[in-house]
């Protein structure tokens, strides 16, 4: 059997638990986790070695202002090498004063509220300190250097340029994680979409089976999912080759259905076919001798008519196992435009001839409403919607027959008031040969194909039945579309 791939028109818009979502969304999020931590650590690490080399900066200008110090009449920031902001200030308890080097390179002396913060430091421990100069000065790193008369010497060097340089690579830290998670991004999508690319084309495959009519008929699976998606060597692969090896034994399976079914199609067909001749026999010689009126004993004429009457419904089982077997061989109907009101009027008259103590009604019939359709067929409907309504609810349920019809559709209700049918009984109603609920009362027998010829009859026509049931109201809707008589009248 030839084979054939499928593409779908467009691609679906990607749904937010998709295996590639999730692969492309935890892929971007490890390589952003990563590059934030690389850049975090990066910083972190950069500072350190900032504060470090400020550190050895710091101890080289404090020894250069102890230098100073044990020259007698010297001011330590008067003396060439220093660089610009260095601080030195001497503390003596609470007393605090100081000097700096501004940007011309002069010595200036610092207010009293500038250094308040050197104030509340512990220098007993001689290490570099964090130190907050007020009045735009910023922050400090301070080393003590030597104590003179009670009073300690402390010099500091400011911390701005370290501060300006991270905010510098903080910035491009920022930049290049940004440009690595959209460059991640993007290679991560591409990469996941060739990679899984054989998985959606068995998706692909697998979408379109489940699209084809499966139920009947003979059933021909020509898809397959692409040879080079269906390999051995991946797992994806692999699934792909499972799906086809499914696939081809689901083919043979149709296959052996089909010719099973074919063949109790053509056994029914033939036997039923058969059967007419002698039962239409049977049929006439019980007639016939019935005509012998009294020369016939009671017993012999009870059984002449119970010989009549079941070779009658022999035979409307025959005409309608045939009928069956002729749309399930071919499933198409000669289709012309067809007063559907007419039929419904026709088959209520003979359904008030047959059963009198039901009360028959009907809407929407006074008008023509055309449909295309066979008409034979479509008689056999409503009559056999009628038939059950009549045969299963008990003598006084009214029964209606209603016609609606819109620009697309035409529809039949058939509705009576009758005990319901109960809801397990519903799911195999239209099988064949299946029954009704005891609790719907039957005052004759039945074939238990009327409602399946009803389903088939309407499905060929390319409309579907419905039921809806609760006691006091059951509902049969067949729905048959417009389309082709709007075409015809045009």
């Amino acid at each position: 059997m030839p084979t054939a791939s499928i593409t779908l028109p467009g691609r679906k818009r990607q749904n937010p638990n998709s295996l590639r979502r999730q692969f492309v969304t935890g892929g971007v999020g490890l390589v952003a986790l990563a590059s934030i931590v690389i850049g975090i650590a990066s910083s972190v690490a950069v500072g350190r070695t900032l504060i470090e080399g400020l550190d050895e900066e710091l101890v080289d200008t404090a020894r250069r202002v102890s230098v100073s110090l044990q020259q007698p009449d010297t001011v330590p920031l008067n003396r060439p090498g220093f660089d610009v902001g260095t601080v030195v200030a001497v503390i003596n308890g609470t007393e605090v004063s100081g000097a700096y080097i501004d940007s011309d390179g002069q010595l200036q002396v610092l207010e009293s509220h500038q250094v308040g913060g050197l104030r509340s430091i512990d220098w007993e421990r001689g290490n570099p300190v964090f130190v907050n100069l007020m009045d735009g000065r910023g922050e400090y790193r301070a080393l003590p250097v030597a104590q003179i008369d009670g009073a300690q010497i402390v010099v500091g060097l400011p911390l701005s340029d370290i501060r300006r340089a991270l905010a510098r690579l903080n910035l491009i830290i920022i930049v290049v994680v940004s440009l690595v998670i959209a460059l991640g991004a993007t290679i991560g999508a591409w990469l996941v979409r060739f990679a899984l690319k054989p998985l959606d084309r068995i998706r692909e495959t697998a979408s379109a089976v489940t699209k084809q009519p499966l139920d009947r008929g003979e059933v021909r699976l020509g898809l397959r999912v692409p040879p080079k998606y269906a390999t051995d060597d991946s797992e994806v692969g692999q699934v792909g080759a499972a799906l086809n090896l499914m696939l081809d034994h689901v083919d043979d399976a149709f296959k052996s259905r089909f010719e099973s079914e074919e063949k109790m199609r053509r056994f029914v067909a033939d036997a039923s076919h058969e059967l007419r001749t002698p039962l239409a026999a049977i049929r006439g010689y019980a007639e016939l001798t019935k005509k012998a009126g009294g020369k016939l004993s009671p017993d012999l004429q009870q059984a002449l008519g119970r010989i009549e009457s079941e070779s009658i419904r022999m035979t409307s089982l025959v005409e309608d196992l045939l009928l069956l077997a002729r749309l399930d061989e071919s499933g198409q109907l000669e289709k012309e435009p067809v007063d559907l009101a007419q039929i419904v009027r026709d088959a209520l008259a003979d359904a008030y001839v047959t059963s009198p103590d039901h009360e028959w009604g009907a809407q929407g019939v006074e008008e023509a409403v055309m449909v295309e359709g066979d008409a034979q067929s479509l008689h056999q409907v409503v009559v056999n919607l009628l038939a059950n309504a009549r045969v299963h609810t008990p003598a006084g349920t009214s029964v209606e027959a209603r016609l609606v019809q819109d620009s697309r559709s035409t529809k039949l209700y058939v509705q009576d008031s009758g005990p319901g049918i109960p809801p397990e009984s519903r799911k195999r109603l239209f099988q064949r040969f299946a029954r009704g609920d005891s609790s719907r009362a039957r005052t004759s027998g039945s074939t238990g194909l009327g409602l399946s010829i009803v389903e088939t009859i309407v499905k060929a026509h390319g409309g579907k039945v419905s039921l809806t049931s609760k006691p006091g109201k059951t509902i049969f809707t067949v729905t048959l579309p417009r389309e082709l008589v709007a075409k015809k009248a045009r």
